[in-house]
């Protein structure tokens, strides 16, 4: 693994390894390799992930972009790709379970972004679901913004993300919890991003065995292409 990163999620089948398998441009990439495990539709499902603690002072607006490679199916189930995590107003903490969160995803086979608050549990989650399928057998190139401070606005920005260069839409969008029926919740605002993730990291089961590859990727407090 590149310096700085460290494990963070093992659970079910599958490994998470920088192998030369395929990789997108020089000679490695991340591979999520073989995952499956749980039953679809069912919390529940294989997450292998790594994380790294970011510099002080990042600042409340962080850009991204990852490519990724997925084969052989799309899967229904909500598969997380990338999350970036701040402290909640107020607080000094820095651990993982106290961090509010945007998560970069696909869901019901098409992109996802999504605010969390502190997980666990991770939710009343807000919901961005795109119209647009995700890419199956070849490289994306997936960007995106997150705005933790939002000008003079009362929440942080909802995600906003990039399929190749194309801006997706939200048709659908949508309050998650457990039990069903939680307001939506405030967008809480952010002084700096803290912690990264990435990886593949599944909140339902996955029957097929699907392997990913993720390569090229670059944050920053600016937009940095594709290319």
């Amino acid at each position: 693994m590149p310096a700085g990163f460290v494990s963070s999620r093992k659970e079910f089948a599958g490994e998470l390894l920088v192998d030369s398998t395929r990789p997108r441009s020089g000679g490695y990439s991340l591979h999520a390799k073989d995952l499956r495990g749980g039953t679809p539709g069912t919390a529940g499902g294989p997450k292998k992930s790594v994380r790294f603690s970011l510099p002080a002072n990042f600042g409340p607006l962080f850009w991204g972009r990852m490519f990724v490679y997925s084969t052989p199916g799309r899967p229904d189930s909500h598969v997380g790709l990338f999350s970036a995590r701040y402290p909640r107003p107020g607080s000094s903490s820095t651990q993982m379970n106290a961090l509010d969160w945007y998560e970069v995803a696909t869901y019901q086979q098409k992109y996802m972004a999504v605010w969390h608050p502190p997980e666990p549990p991770g939710f009343p989650e807000w919901v961005l679901v795109s119209g647009t399928p995700s890419v199956l057998d070849g490289w994306a190139c997936i960007e995106w913004q997150l705005d933790g401070q939002n000008a003079s606005a009362a929440e942080a920005a909802e995600p906003r993300v990039w399929l190749d260069g194309l801006e997706l839409t939200w048709p659908e969008k949508f309050v998650f919890s457990d039990p069903a029926g939680a307001s939506k919740p405030v967008l809480e605002k952010a002084t700096n991003f803290t912690l990264i993730e990435t990886g593949v990291v599944m909140y339902q089961g996955l029957a097929e065995t699907t392997s990913w590859w993720i390569d090229d990727l670059a944050i920053g407090p600016e937009r940095i292409g594709c290319e």
